[in-house]
């Protein structure tokens, strides 16, 4: 696959972590207002597929809407002008690459049915001097969305250490307007790494951290959510969103041990820990441990908010 000519990545960081913060932050904040890349509209779909793509996002936004929609979807994809697809949905002018993942795929073919639930959820918790910190950003759709719920005085930072990926939430960023989005290139865990790990590309629906010794990928950094929060200056997060394909207890379990809890989130939301038959450590059942409680559980996330006791 062939990217549009989005900003370039940034510079891999260099020296210890306190000579990095800074200029990281920087970065990040540069990411969405940096020089504009070919603009909204370019990629827009022959007639036939916003044809298709307008039936199948008149379904009910449920399972049988997407099960429906697989009937128009080799209409919808034949229109596509090489990979990328140009379109408005969310409220937002998006550049989505469907043939990628499967959520830039149904953010294409059926809007109404990517995670209502807990983007429902997501805009009620934002609003001006909201933090919202969507880790494992992937595509950024979460964090695209939270930034308009939440205006230009919410902060959304974006972590997502494939720098392909970046360039794709950086380029919406700026079609949109979305400035107050930043954007972190590291990879979230329960430890600091100094050593080169590798990020390995390839399918961005399931990224995996390896040794150094692997062949090929993207040098990333590996820190902890508490010390990049810190380095970007966050005293708070008021919502979370964790999706690590598999990493999400680790991350988490790094988190509560390492921010105090007057800066733990109200509103969480995890990737289920049994999807696709996976058997990974459950985070959801980590936090209830820490004074949450499970508001609703989704096809691909739960969803969990902090009682007034966990945040005492």
């Amino acid at each position: 696959m062939t990217d549009a000519p989005d900003a370039p990545s940034p510079p891999a960081e260099t020296g210890s972590p306190a000579r990095r913060a800074a200029p990281a932050n920087a970065r990040a904040r540069r990411g969405a207002t940096s020089k504009p890349d070919p603009g909204h509209g370019r990629c827009t779909p022959a007639w036939f597929g916003q044809a298709a793509r307008g039936l199948a996002s008149a379904l009910p936004p449920n399972r049988t809407g997407l099960r429906l929609s697989g009937a128009l979807r080799p209409a919808a994809l034949a229109a596509l002008k090489g990979d990328a697809a140009d379109v408005r949905a969310f409220g937002l002018s998006l550049r989505l690459y469907p043939r990628d993942s499967l959520a830039e795929k149904r953010a294409f073919l059926t809007p109404q049915c990517f995670d209502p639930h807990e983007l429902a959820a997501l805009r009620d918790a934002m609003g001006p001097g909201k933090v919202f910190i969507d880790a494992g950003a992937r595509a950024g759709l979460y964090a695209l969305i939270a930034a308009r719920a939440g205006g230009p005085a919410s902060r959304v930072i974006a972590v997502e250490p494939d720098g392909r990926l970046r360039r794709r939430i950086a380029f919406n960023a700026r079609q949109n307007a979305l400035a107050h989005v930043e954007i972190s290139g590291v990879a979230l865990a329960d430890y600091e790494g100094e050593d080169v790990l590798r990020y390995v590309p390839g399918k961005p629906g399931a990224p995996a951290l390896t040794g150094p010794q692997t062949p090929g990928g993207e040098a990333v950094r590996v820190t902890t959510l508490p010390r990049l929060m810190d380095e970007m200056r966050v005293t708070r997060v008021h919502a979370l969103k964790i999706d690590a394909g598999g990493g999400e207890a680790v991350i988490l379990r790094a988190f509560f041990a390492g921010a105090d809890p007057a800066r733990w989130p109200d509103l969480l939301i995890v990737e289920r820990a049994d999807l696709e038959g996976r058997n990974s450590p459950d985070a959801a059942q980590l936090a209830l441990g820490r004074g949450y409680r499970i508001i609703e559980t989704t096809r691909m996330h739960q969803i969990l908010r902090l009682t007034p006791a966990g945040a005492s």
